[in-house]
């Protein structure tokens, strides 16, 4: 191994250390910034970490043949350390930019989608039943006009026979006087045919 492969190794070593830390301090930001999204940060943390062992042995692969050195974990966590001392600040606050322009955003489509759709349904929604109160106050005018016409034809038309449906109406004493009687003889049978059958 020459010395071209070995400085090749160091510094995609230190590259790869930055670069992990920078990709976990972007998703894991991004990530906690969302409730919905903080359920799914164990199955990133797995993701991240067999991307990044891949990364790691594809690199050494290619650099040192696929051996695979103690330095190359002290590598990685110096690379690490250079970035955390040099740009994490400016990498988390990046990450906390696009949290707000994402919620930004997501209320933006909330509100138009509120004024593209809510709002003509709840608009539609009143016009309806301001129109549907309409219509059952004009039916029910037309109900009673209809009532009254049928009651004043109904009472031309039964008026010869009125005498005949008052209450005081001969037919009507009479079935009176019969239902009297019949309910009365019935009450006599029952009660002689008791008496009997003591």
């Amino acid at each position: 191994m020459n010395a071209g492969q070995n400085t090749a190794y160091v510094l995609w070593m230190l590259v790869s250390g930055a670069a992990m830390g920078t990709v976990f301090d972007w998703y894991n930001t991004i990530s906690g910034g969302f409730r919905w999204l903080r359920r799914l940060r164990p199955l990133c943390d797995l993701a991240f970490w067999t991307a990044a062992a891949v990364g790691v042995y594809l690199l050494t692969f290619r650099t040192i043949y696929g051996e695979f050195r103690i330095w190359t974990l002290v590598l990685l966590a110096v690379g690490y350390g250079l970035y955390r001392v040099t740009l994490r600040r400016r990498v988390v606050q990046g990450a906390f930019v696009v949290v707000a322009v994402i919620r930004f955003i997501a209320r933006l489509v909330r509100r138009l989608m509120e004024i593209a759709i809510v709002w003509p349904l709840r608009l539609l929604g009143r016009s309806m039943l301001a129109i549907a109160t309409l219509l059952y106050r004009a039916g029910v005018a037309i109900e009673n006009v209809a009532c009254r016409i049928v009651a004043i034809a109904f009472a031309v038309m039964t008026f010869p026979l009125r005498r005949y449906v008052r209450r005081d109406a001969l037919w009507r004493k009479k079935l009176a006087s019969w239902q009297e009687d019949f309910w009365q003889r019935a009450s006599n049978w029952l009660t002689q045919s008791r008496g009997s059958a003591r």
